[in-house]
């Protein structure tokens, strides 16, 4: 492989002012993006047109093919804007990464040349259905859920579980699913046309991050070639045992990130959250009397509202630099395994998982103190502060943001002690 990095930095740091430029006209939507469970029509032609639908998508396919932090600090700035729609653009795009990663060779020709311009994929993990081999490949029945950023997609992923293959036989219909066996598991990506996208996101349907996109997908009695199925777990993969290896100039593309590039995607998306919550905050300090009895002026004179928005701010400025740095380790350690040099196993990408986690922890006490400091005025309908709240309040009901189990594997893996599931 010969090693390169995409784009230029004077190319990079154009998207990223391309993003914070785009701040406004995020705002201004955001309200209808709650009601649609999706960012409007008019946001998807300003992000196709601004390249953030080719951000992570490899050059080999016409794509931007971003370094890591530029990817995760235009997201964050997106997320600034409103977080709903950062959690669509991000997800639906970030799994060109994946794509790029683990498909093979005529499965990722056909989706990143899909005659869209683009590629979009939603991609829901938890084993939400069955493939069944036939002739011609596989016969793919599955309703999954939750498939953020499936809005405007040119694919969505499904993961199911094979029948009776090997001996396997599928789990019943009313058993939960087995998150952590892998042994059957296939990834399955299907051009849109060929699923159906359920109304069941957005509005008064789930308490926040209304505009993500998180609908459900429907696939039914679908036969999908060999070449549009993927297996892998959520370990990282062998130096040179993927496609994207082979296919792409680029280690990001060689199965490193895995569960850390995942948390990334979440995690940006409260960062935004918590800038965006200071943007308000501020907003209203400078406009508002303070609440405390006996004081005058206006809030951001007063200690009192100085030190909520001190504290938020340390919280803010610390969670974007852990996950900057973070991205920018991820990259080199995804060189270095390339080279032999170091290695890119289950120790370094949940040691990268957890700093990620640890600075969505963070962003999501910064919005906290800032909520609980702005007034009740702040919590009233269509007021940002309240939506922001919201919208951290579903990422800490993710899978992927589970404070305790994430410190157990995190505490289990750096002592020695952490056996996969099988």
């Amino acid at each position: 492989m010969t090693i390169q990095t995409f784009p230029e930095k004077e190319a990079s740091n154009q998207l990223i002012l391309r993003a914070c430029g785009l701040k406004d006209q995020i705002r201004a939507q955001a309200g209808a993006a709650e009601r649609l469970g999706r960012y409007t029509p008019e946001l998807h032609q300003t992000f196709l047109k601004s390249g953030f639908y080719n951000l992570l998508t490899p050059t080999r396919y016409g794509g931007l093919e971003t370094d890591l932090r530029t990817f995760a600090k235009i997201m964050i700035e997106i997320g600034r804007g409103d977080p709903g729609t950062a959690w669509c653009l991000c997800l639906g795009q970030g799994h060109a990464l994946t794509t790029a990663t683990h498909w093979p060779e005529q499965g990722q020709r056909e989706a990143f040349h899909n005659g869209s311009g683009y590629f979009r994929a939603s991609h829901g993990v938890n084993p939400s259905g069955t493939a069944q081999r036939v002739e011609g490949g596989w016969l793919v029945n599955a309703r999954s859920p939750y498939q953020s950023g499936v809005a405007y997609a040119t694919h969505a992923t499904v993961t199911v579980r094979a029948v009776d293959e090997q001996a396997l036989k599928a789990p019943a219909s009313d058993a939960p699913a087995r998150v952590a066996d892998f042994s059957a598991m296939l990834h399955v990506l299907i051009p849109a046309g060929k699923f159906k996208v359920s109304d069941d996101w957005g509005a008064d349907r789930v308490f926040g991050m209304r505009a993500s996109g998180s609908n459900s997908v429907i696939v039914e009695d679908l036969v999908v070639a060999d070449h549009q199925v993927a297996r892998f777990g959520p370990d990282p993969a062998p130096v040179g045992s993927v496609p994207g290896a082979r296919l792409h100039d680029n280690p990001i593309y060689a199965g490193g990130p895995s569960v850390s590039f995942a948390q990334l995607e979440l995690v940006v998306t409260v960062v935004g959250a918590a800038r965006a919550a200071l943007d308000e905050y501020e907003a209203l300090a400078k406009t508002k009397a303070p609440l405390t009895p006996g004081t005058s002026g206006l809030r951001f004179q007063d200690p009192f509202y100085q030190r909520d928005f001190g504290a938020a701010k340390m919280k803010a400025d610390a969670a974007e630099a852990i996950v900057l740095h973070t991205a920018e380790a991820m990259s080199a350690l995804s060189r270095d395994a390339v080279t032999g040099s170091r290695q890119f196993d289950v120790k370094a990408d949940n040691t990268f998982a957890g700093m990620i986690l640890e600075a969505g922890e963070l962003a999501c006490d910064a919005v906290d103190i800032l909520f609980r400091s702005a007034g009740t005025s702040a919590s009233m309908a269509n007021q940002p502060m309240q939506r922001y709240l919201r919208d951290i309040a579903i990422y800490r009901t993710h899978r992927g943001s589970q404070y305790n189990s994430t410190a157990q594997r995190y505490g289990a893996v750096a002592l020695g002690a952490f056996r996969n599931p099988t």
